[in-house]
């Protein structure tokens, strides 16, 4: 009997507290829109017509130092979606989506909360297999609206396509009509030329911009209209940066920082740190979306979430940084990590050989990326314009206070050399603490495997940090380090073989030296080896000593549609020309990727530009 009494008492204590927290908690309302850097007049963009989001931003928490992580859309969102960094989910190769243990869902805790989760209607966490249970609704009619319990709180996302890069990514100019906006009041960076094309391109997408805003306008009067605007939190915010060239997909601030709202009701501005309206200047990241949900709805956070709530009770201290990353474009692998503190931003390449402009078949659908690109071919680029197509700089420091479109990279002046010196410590640290998976290359990530990468790494512990280390030495290498890249080539693991490859490969495209040890052959000779080692040593002895054999391996290679070798083919430039007559023996097949043979018969000279899409 006395155990009865307890058990009862025990369940009216958790029902009362139950119906305490549900009347307690707020509902979250999240509207999100894509490929947009912070173009509103509330950040001092003067060309945009958003009176909506003017309004409500009259009336929030305005972020002015809020950043996606990820550059691009899947890595970004597979971030926010879980709480953690996607390349410690190997989740960063954009458009390559790996198996994701099931636990690394945010909503399923606000469900567990009692929160109805509905989602209209983008998911793109780059995950394979998500579980279903994750959302109550998650399809175009998705809508808080729906559920059957209006008392049960909600947490609804809205997702906006209209300011998607494929407004822009029309190979043409034709058919535009931006409203209100003249191309010669376009101001554009100096890193790029002054060519219409690149303006009517920003022109465009400010013109999406201008319409985006009565889509929210739309959505807020629903809210207003269901009588649940007083109970509801709104989160405003872009996926990611915007569709001028050098933004989405890079580190730099018009890659990953975005716009972020917070509207807090009468009865939740408690929830904030300070009195509402707000300019907030604090750092938060999409990492820390999934705490911050689960700190307002009064939910404990789970111990693998590696994000930090900025709203709620109890809060932990402001960030002192962001970590930011990208993995590739496409077919090249060239990933890239940064840390800022907000005004000090460094970024770190590690596949220093390539330069940020390879050409990928999305993007370069924009007519600014092809404007820009003949501009460098036909020689009319300034030395700032055309930084964009040489090897990248491993390391890049700017000061992005002065410097708002990071042009000025001051990693090598001595008076930052202590300040540069601590964010490469915190930024190895953070990647070595965190098992930044994203440093292997894309065949050894298991990618067919329904185990989880993320569980094999651990279940066999793979030493992540050896392949994180060797990435770093052979990004910065100098001659002085010849003698580890050399122990790299002959490591058992193969990711590190890769990265001593590379390393080698960004000497000799430096000319810092004329010869290249032996095993950098034996690699490629052997028919047991990664593929990937192979093709990276196969440009070296294309690039060494225009080596046949080489050459054919990566036209094999080629023809066979291994997922790789077209970014090897397409970034050896006039090299292909002995191979010419078979790429255009494949122009045909339409089982193969025609944009990059086309692109690497366009660097030999074979082919105009103007074909790139003509055909």
């Amino acid at each position: 009997m006395r155990l009865f009494i307890k058990l009862f008492c025990a369940f009216l204590i958790c029902h009362s507290c139950q119906d305490i927290n549900k009347e307690d908690r707020p509902n979250i309302l999240c509207l999100v829109v894509e490929d947009m850097s912070p173009y509103l007049s509330v950040y001092g963009n003067k060309l945009t017509n958003t009176p909506t989001l003017d309004a409500l931003a009259k009336n929030s928490i305005v972020f002015t130092n809020a950043f996606s992580n990820g550059s691009q859309c899947s890595p970004a969102r597979s971030t926010l979606i879980s709480g953690i960094y996607a390349p410690m989910l190997a989740t960063d190769w954009h458009r390559q989506s790996r198996a994701v243990p099931d636990k690394f869902y945010f909503t399923k805790y606000l469900k567990e909360a009692g929160y109805y989760c509905t989602n209209n209607s983008k998911q793109d966490y780059n995950a394979k297999n998500v579980p279903e249970d994750i959302w109550d609704a998650s399809y175009k009619k998705a809508s808080f609206l729906n559920r059957e319990d209006k008392t049960q709180p909600f947490f609804s996302v809205f997702n906006y396509g209209g300011t998607h890069t494929k407004r822009v990514a029309t190979k043409n100019t034709n058919g535009r009509n931006p409203r209100g906006i003249l191309l010669d009041d376009i101001n554009l960076p100096s890193y790029l030329p002054n060519k219409p094309e690149i303006r009517d391109d920003l022109a465009w997408h400010l013109d999406a911009v201008t319409e985006m805003d009565l889509w929210v306008k739309k959505q807020l009067d629903k809210l207003k209209a269901s009588g649940e605007a007083e109970n509801t939190i709104v989160f405003f915010y872009s996926d990611h940066g915007g569709c001028l060239p050098r933004s989405k997909a890079y580190l730099y601030d018009t890659g990953t920082r975005i716009p972020l709202f917070v509207y807090l009701p009468e009865q939740y501005k408690h929830l904030a740190k300070f009195s509402i309206p707000f300019v907030n200047k604090e750092l938060v990241g999409f990492v820390d979306f999934a705490p911050t949900f689960l700190s307002l709805a009064r939910t404990d956070i789970p111990s693998f979430i590696m994000g930090k709530p900025f709203l709620g009770e109890n809060l932990p201290e402001n960030r002192s940084e962001i970590f930011l990353f990208r993995a590739n474009q496409e077919q090249n692998f060239i990933p890239s990590r940064a840390i800022t503190d907000g005004r000090y931003k460094l970024i770190w390449n590690f596949n220093s050989a390539y330069p940020n402009g390879t050409r990928q078949s999305y993007q370069w659908q924009m007519p600014s990326y092809q404007a820009w690109d003949k501009a460098n071919i036909n020689g009319e680029l300034d030395s700032i314009q055309s930084v964009f197509w040489k090897p990248t700089a491993a390391l890049e420091f700017y000061d992005t206070k002065v410097d708002t479109f990071e042009l000025k990279n001051l990693i090598v002046l001595k008076k930052y050399q202590g300040k540069i010196a601590e964010m490469k410590k915190k930024l190895l640290k953070l990647m070595k603490d965190k098992n930044d998976l994203g440093l292997y290359p894309w065949s050894m990530r298991r990618r067919n495997s329904k185990e989880p990468f993320y569980n094999y790494i651990k279940r066999t512990n793979q030493p992540v940090g050896e392949v994180i280390e060797s990435a770093a030495l052979s990004s910065t290498a100098s001659k002085s380090d010849i003698t580890n890249l050399i122990k790299y080539l002959s490591s058992s693991e193969p990711a590190i073989r890769y990265w001593g490859t590379v390393g080698f490969l960004k000497l000799l495209e430096r000319g810092e030296i004329n010869s290249i040890p032996q095993e950098i052959s034996r690699n490629f000779n052997n028919n047991n080896e990664n593929t990937e080692v192979r093709l990276m040593s196969a440009e070296i002895l294309i690039k060494h000593n225009r080596s046949t054999d080489a050459l054919l391996f990566v036209l094999n290679k080629v023809k066979e549609n291994h997922f790789m070798a077209y970014a090897t083919l397409q970034n050896l430039s006039e090299l292909v020309k002995p191979i010419e007559s078979e790429i255009l023996k494949l122009r045909n097949d339409s089982k193969l990727n025609q944009f990059y043979l086309k692109s690497a018969l366009i660097n030999s000279g074979n082919l105009n530009y103007n074909n790139l899409w003509e055909d």
